[in-house]
């Protein structure tokens, strides 16, 4: 099976005037769609999310394959029977993206089909959802025109909005890329630089890609190779089929390139944009910080100091980046506990030519992450001489299996904070490393629609019991490190980790 997870949920109230599609307090946004190698970042999710879906016993094919279609199908039926009757609009929702992806994972793409339409009857105004669906039709569907009319719908109704909902610069990139498959070359360039100027780097990436697509196609071949480049330095040149589409660019000019030249540029582009990413930061008082972790790999991560003994470490969820925790880093950083937010190889900025992109990662890599875990954790001990009882480990979704394997094998102290985890229930490492886990405090939050991480929540806090654990489900939350966009939820961990960082304070003057 091959298939891409991409997982968003948060939410957001329709703007006002306008009519619910259904009932519900607010849209519920999750997005688990499968896509193209155009968003293979978000795959690595697959890896921890897939234990919590394909939970049935799988079998290996002749050619070494995986055959999860049993698994996958008594998913599908689970699922179908949570869906209907007195359920909420919002856990229907959830619900209905865990079945399209799933559908589409063993070729019922009809229903996948309906399992979209049914949840924007829900919720039209769901950005998230929305792009989902495009990439559905792009991707399985082959369909532009009808894409076109999915992501016109949305950002039409963003519009009008009080303020942008988020993803909505994913959906430019989606549309642009939609007129780019259309053959409408000029309108797909108009809409890539609106997708450019929106805050968010997957959806800048892949504006950028289509940019080049197009720019190249229409014969400007030096602004496509300018644009190209730009992209090769801001994935770390981890895309082999970008370096593919410079040497076919290079070779129009002249017959023969050399691979050395290639490199070179390469090399130059990745080099320059990790200048002015190490300059970006400075300028918000914060520093670039390069680690190395097992297998010689170089990890990036976004230091920001504090005045006092405490210091908390940020872990994106699978596929996503460490950007995603700045805000929450920089409020930490102003109350004086230094924060360190990590990218996990083949996410983010520690993608690198030498190490295969997130989708691809091999299962030596995946054993690995604990170790990059323990990285940071030791940068804060040994270079920030952080005492280990006064770190606290912020982790969202499937990482959180990640970072108990690296407590369990690496011998780390923290406190941690989950959003949303996702821990499968036949995972025997995990409960390995939840069986001999040290009785450090823990704050576990979810929202109750997220089936999933409810579960997980009840699982963690059973596992461990009786080491301290908080739990929290709230309503209408969203997922990961969606629930710390309200500032309510937000003082909430701000409150728990505190006083936990505090009572470390108190056990280490002992």
């Amino acid at each position: 099976m091959r298939a891409t997870f991409t997982t968003w949920l948060g939410f957001a109230r329709p703007p006002a005037g306008v009519a619910r599609g259904a009932p519900g307090r607010k849209g519920y946004r999750l997005s688990v769609g499968v896509t193209s190698d155009r968003t293979r970042r978000a795959a690595f999710k697959l890896a921890g999310l897939a234990c919590a879906v394909f939970a049935a016993p799988a079998f290996a094919q002749s050619d070494g394959a995986i055959d999860t279609r049993a698994a996958t199908e008594k998913r599908i039926y689970e699922l179908e029977g949570m869906i209907g009757g007195d359920t909420s609009a919002e856990k229907q929702a959830v619900g209905l993206r865990w079945l399209a992806d799933l559908y589409v994972s063993i070729g019922r793409l009809d229903e996948a089909e309906a399992a979209y339409e049914r949840i924007l009857v829900f919720y039209p105004y769901d950005v998230a959802s929305s792009n989902a669906y495009a990439e559905f039709l792009l991707d399985q569907r082959q369909d532009p025109e009808r894409a076109l009319a999915v992501t016109r719908a949305a950002i039409a109704w963003a519009n009008s909005a009080p303020s942008p909902p988020p993803y909505l610069g994913r959906t430019y990139a989606i549309r642009a890329r939609a007129f780019a498959d259309a053959g409408r070359c000029d309108d797909a360039l108009r809409v890539a630089e609106e997708a450019e100027r929106r805050a968010d780097e997957d959806a800048v990436e892949d504006a950028i890609r289509t940019r080049v697509r197009c720019l190249s196609e229409t014969g400007k071949r030096a602004q496509a190779q300018e644009a190209l480049l730009q992209l090769i330095g801001e994935t770390g040149a981890s895309n082999p089929d970008d370096e593919s589409s410079l040497v076919a660019i290079l070779t129009r000019e002249k017959k023969r390139v050399d691979a050395s030249d290639v490199d070179r540029l390469t090399a130059a582009a990745v080099a320059e944009a990790r200048t002015q990413r190490a300059k970006t930061l400075a300028a918000e008082n914060a520093t670039l910080v390069e680690l190395e972790s097992k297998g010689r790999v170089r990890l990036e991560a976004t230091l920001r100091p504090g005045d006092g003994r405490s210091a908390i470490l940020f872990v994106p969820d699978l596929g996503s980046r460490r950007s995603a925790y700045t805000p929450y880093a920089q409020l930490f950083a102003l109350d004086g506990i230094t924060t360190l937010t990590v990218d996990l190889r083949g996410q983010g900025n520690s993608r690198c030519d030498s190490l295969p992109a997130s989708d691809r990662l091999p299962p030596r890599h995946y054993a690995d992450l604990p170790a990059d875990v323990a990285a940071a954790y030791a940068y804060l001990v040994e270079t920030r001489r952080i005492e280990r009882s006064r770190i606290a480990i912020v982790a969202a979704g499937s990482v959180c299996i990640v970072v108990e394997r690296a407590i369990h094998e690496h011998n780390l102290a923290p406190v941690v904070v989950y959003l949303s985890p996702v821990f499968p229930d036949d995972d025997r490492e995990l409960a390995s490393a939840f069986s001999f886990r040290p009785p450090r405090p823990a704050f576990v939050l979810a929202s109750e629609e997220d089936i999933y991480a409810t579960q997980s929540l009840r699982a963690f806090k059973a596992a461990i019991e009786p080491a301290p654990v908080t739990t929290k489900v709230y309503t209408s939350a969203g997922h990961g490190v969606s629930l710390l966009r309200e500032p309510a939820r937000f003082a909430d961990v701000d409150a728990w980790t505190k006083a936990a960082l505090a009572s470390g304070a108190s056990e280490s003057r002992r």
